[in-house]
């Protein structure tokens, strides 16, 4: 690229614009002054126009509507827990007798016998018509 042909090239055409400029106030100085005020006045207007819409306006603060804290918070009470109650513990791998006893029912034949309709009806439902 040639440089230095680009900036003699931008020179004779700013000089061009420069003297052409410089004729027409020459031959009309009125339309010259009023074309330079309207400029001057749009770019002063472009200005004031910038530094208003800069501003950010605060918003305006109606009184009693500002919430204040006045006194300390208060975490309220949860629910109540019985004496007994733990709320996680560590599984034992085993039950021990004693455990067995409190905890463990051993089921009538009655409720076998229901327990093991509901399991066949499950199965037939699952494998429906297949041979």
């Amino acid at each position: 690229m040639d440089f230095q042909g680009i900036i003699e090239n931008i020179k004779e055409t700013a000089s061009s614009i420069f003297e052409k400029a410089r004729k027409f106030y020459e031959e009309n100085k009125k339309l010259s002054i009023i074309i330079l005020s309207l400029v001057a006045l749009l770019l002063l207007c472009l200005i004031l126009l910038i530094a208003i819409a800069g501003k950010k306006k605060e918003p305006e603060v109606i009184p009693g509507t500002v919430l204040e804290l006045t006194d300390p918070l208060v975490v309220p009470d949860g629910p109540e827990l019985p004496k007994d109650y733990t709320s996680s513990r560590t599984p034992k791998d085993k039950w021990t007798e004693e455990d067995a006893e409190e905890w463990f029912t051993v089921p009538s034949q009655n409720e076998i016998d229901s327990l093991s309709k509901a399991n066949d009806k499950l199965i037939n439902e699952i494998t429906g018509a297949a041979p």
